[in-house]
Parts: C-alpha cells; sequence; structure tokens
C-alpha cells in the first residue's frame, strides 16, 4: 500500500506526458494534413481557373487602304494578346467575350459620323487568321436641350477639368471566342472603318465566359474553398489513416507471431518429451508383461494338465 501511494506521483506525471506527447502528434499530423489540403486546392484552382480578365491598350494609326473613292486613311493597331516568353494570355478550350472601349468626345465630327464600323482579326503566330468579326458602334444620342443642361450643371467642373464631355463606347466584339487547340492566336488586328473618328483612348477587353465547374468556382469562392478543402481532408486523413494501420502495427503483428511460434514450438517440444518420456516408460514396463503373460499361459497349462490327470485316474487308467 505505502508503495502504491510513493509511486502515483511518478505514474501521474508519466501518463500527463504520454497525454501531452499524443496530444503534439496529434496536433502536428492535423496542421499537417490541413496544409496539405489546402495547397492541393489551391493548385487545383491555380490550374483550372484561368484569369478572368485581360485589359490591353490599344494604339490607333492611321493606314492607308482601298475604298471606292480611292485612298482612305482607317485607324488600326495590332495588338499582342502573347507575352514573349510566357506563353498564351488565354487558355485554350475557354469561352470568352471580346470588347473594344472607344473613349470618344461628344463632338461635332463625331456626331455627325453617326454609326462606325470595328473589325477584328485574330492572327496566329504565322500570320493566319483564325477569326474575324465585323461589329457596329455609335455614339448615345443626346438631343439639344439635354446637351445644354448637362453643359450648364457640369460647368464648373468642366471648367476645373474634373469632368469631360465624351462617351466610352463599347462595341461587342465576339461573344463566344474559344481559343483553338491548335492554332492559338497571338495578335488582334483592329480597324475602325472610318477616318473622320475621333478618338481619345482605345482598350481591348477579353473576359473569361465560364461555365459549369469554373462557374461555381469563380463566382462562389468561399463555399468552392470550403467543399474543397474539407474534401481533400477527408481523403488525406483518409490516407494517412491507411497507412498508420498498415504500418504502425506491423511490430507488434511481428512480436506476436513470433511469441506465438515460440509458445507453438516450446509446446510441440513439451509434447514429444512426454511422448518420448512415454515410450521409454511403455519400453521399461514391456518385459515385466511378457513375464505375467507367459506366467499366465504356464499357470493355465498346468491346470489343463491337472483336470486330464484328474480325470484319467477317475477313469482308472494308470497316469
Amino acid at each position: 500500500m505505502i508503495w502504491t501511494l510513493l509511486r502515483l506521483p511518478c505514474t501521474v506525471v508519466a501518463a500527463i506526458k504520454q497525454l501531452v506527447a499524443r496530444t503534439f502528434f496529434l496536433a502536428v499530423v492535423f496542421s499537417v494534413i490541413t496544409w496539405s489540403s489546402i495547397l492541393l486546392y489551391g493548385m487545383f484552382y491555380w490550374s483550372y481557373i484561368p484569369k478572368s480578365s485581360h485589359l490591353f491598350p490599344v494604339h490607333l494609326h492611321f493606314e492607308s487602304r482601298s475604298c471606292p473613292e480611292g485612298f482612305c486613311d482607317y485607324p488600326v493597331a495590332n495588338v499582342t494578346v502573347v507575352r514573349p516568353g510566357y506563353g498564351e494570355y488565354l487558355a485554350r478550350g475557354q469561352r470568352y467575350k471580346i470588347y473594344l472601349d472607344l473613349e470618344m468626345p461628344e463632338s461635332d465630327a463625331n456626331q455627325r459620323i453617326g454609326m462606325f464600323t470595328v473589325k477584328i482579326d485574330m492572327i496566329t503566330e504565322t500570320g493566319e487568321v483564325v477569326r474575324s468579326s465585323l461589329r457596329s458602334g455609335v455614339l448615345r444620342y443626346k438631343s439639344a436641350m439635354v446637351r445644354l443642361f448637362s453643359t450648364l450643371t457640369y460647368i464648373p467642373m468642366l471648367m476645373f477639368g474634373s469632368a469631360e464631355e465624351k462617351q466610352i463606347v463599347s462595341v461587342l466584339l465576339f461573344d463566344r471566342y474559344e481559343e483553338d487547340y491548335e492554332r492559338p492566336a497571338t495578335q488582334a488586328s483592329i480597324v475602325i472603318r472610318n477616318k473622320f473618328i475621333e478618338v481619345y483612348t482605345a482598350t481591348l477587353k477579353i473576359y473569361a465566359d465560364f461555365t459549369g465547374l469554373r462557374y461555381l468556382l469563380y463566382n462562389w469562392p468561399l463555399c468552392s474553398a470550403i467543399i474543397g478543402i474539407s474534401t481533400n481532408f477527408f481523403f488525406v486523413a483518409l490516407v494517412a489513416l491507411l497507412s498508420w494501420h498498415r504500418l504502425a502495427p506491423a511490430k507488434p503483428r511481428r512480436r506476436r507471431r513470433l511469441s506465438r511460434r515460440r509458445s507453438g514450438s516450446s509446446a510441440r517440444t513439451e509434447d514429444e518429451n512426454v511422448s518420448v518420456s512415454g515410450e521409454s516408460l511403455e519400453d521399461e514396463e514391456q518385459p515385466d508383461l511378457v513375464k505375467e503373460t507367459i506366467e499366465a499361459q504356464e499357470a493355465v497349462v498346468r491346470r489343463r494338465r491337472q483336470r486330464d490327470i484328474a480325470s484319467i485316474r477317475n477313469l482308472g487308467i494308470p497316469a
């Protein structure tokens, strides 16, 4: 009893150490599995979801082209959609919407030209045109009265330069442009088919049109991340648990098998010793049995002889 009380603190300390070690081990395993799940989801998201938007400045210049009246100067521009040495901007197999935003002043010239046409050609590295589009655009109409009141309202800001009399005309060039796997486009050739148009700046905008799983991952990133990381955590934890169950108990099993083999071999040796000792005892007892059987047979023979002699005497025949 006293010895048990003296050993109680040591037992408690050992139990606490074991609990702390197990807790630390479980915390390390949990953190490793969690960060592995996050890393796997991040790698999948980075490789599966392409960039959602691309903006390219369009530097227009005038180029002579043939027209019915002779030679016309159209503003044109060549936009590179591939960074040299970095690969394609656009993901192959992904649908895109391509816009051309024109920042145009509300000048009399732009009001007079009315509708204008924009043409775009998607060109490969070899100069082959893979897709073309021809779309029109126009300034938003404002009556003279609306323009007068708008000017009077914003005249202080117009005077100090914080506001401008301009409009941004967005021309949809492609609503479902899909990059070709074998012939990816490297350049976009843009032509505005009106030589009198006045433009401040032009920007080519390419937006990814996500569908299916990409749409869910892009538009609901938090829910998708929670579901994806949880799924990865489940499978990684399952693999870790199966690996632990497969590798960790291997030594105790071997020890049990060895102990069982040793106990079986010892039992066999004991049985063999018992059988050998029994055989030796039988061998030792065998001569006594033979003697007893011989003596019994001799006694039987003697009794038979005595009976025969007695019967002969009764008949009066001399023995």
